[in-house]
């Protein structure tokens, strides 16, 4: 924890690649001090800088924490070297993950804050002469993010999508106890062979497979078919799976 490490990281891949779970995980797996903040949620600057200092005053246990007006980003390093001194975190690395979950549209947002906002995180480290790194998790690449007027570089790490095996074995984990795991298996291969190529979304994936077991066991639960008869379970399951494809994504867009 005494290393530098570097003074930005960004992170980015396709939505529902393990981005913010792996970085979560990893943050409270090793302990490691870290403030965690959605970009999206506090969509203002002054509410981004403001919520990062409360959550900087929970890392110690006896501090309480209050809201600190913070008007601009000359104010932000002032309380944040400040509240770094009072935790006794100088020696350690501090990681700040701003969850830039965002598409397109969301950047522009981001972009519609102060125009030192971005370069600045990018230089904390330097700014603030603290052993500090900001982690920057998106889904769009690092060159739709950089500005016109150039900044620091950032170490980029790219999240690749999940192969049709990892899903089979992420979404196999969820299956009903009443049902053998083989049974539910041979299901979402039937699910991913039919949306694999339209839809690798791991959340809209999951939302398919639990909305269309009911009917895939349909002939089990009447006694027409037992687990076994794939064949028979197939011809029941296919004209939903069929209908199911021209809603893909309207869920979440409605």
């Amino acid at each position: 924890r005494q290393q530098f490490s570097f003074s930005s990281i960004f992170i980015y891949g396709h939505t529902s690649s393990g981005k913010t779970y792996v970085m979560q995980t990893l943050l409270n797996t090793l302990q490691l001090p870290h403030v965690f903040v959605n970009c999206v949620e506090y969509f203002t600057s002054r509410l981004l800088l403001e919520e990062i200092l409360i959550q900087l005053q929970r890392c110690s246990e006896t501090e309480q924490t209050s809201r600190v007006p913070c008007d601009n980003f000359n104010d932000f390093v002032r309380l944040f070297k400040q509240a770094v001194a009072s935790q006794e975190l100088q020696d350690q690395t501090l990681y700040i993950v701003s969850n830039l979950i965002l598409v397109l549209d969301r950047a522009e947002q981001l972009r519609e804050m102060e125009a030192n906002i971005l370069p600045a995180f990018l230089r904390l480290q330097e700014l603030t002469d603290r052993n500090v790194t900001v982690v920057l998790l998106s889904e769009i690449v690092w060159e739709l993010f950089r500005p016109n007027t150039g900044c620091f570089e950032p170490f980029t790490l790219y999240f690749p999508d999940y192969s049709i095996g990892h899903l089979q074995k992420i979404l196999s984990q969820n299956h009903p106890p009443e049902y053998s795991a083989d049974f539910y298996a041979a299901y979402i291969n039937i699910l991913l062979g039919v949306f694999y190529m339209v839809c690798r979304d791991l959340k809209e994936l999951q939302h398919l497979a639990v909305l269309n077991f009911s009917k895939y066991c349909e002939p089990v639960v009447s006694g027409e078919a037992n687990e076994r008869d794939t064949r028979k379970l197939w011809k029941n399951i296919e004209p939903h799976l069929k209908k199911a494809m021209q809603t893909v994504y309207l869920r979440e867009i409605s």
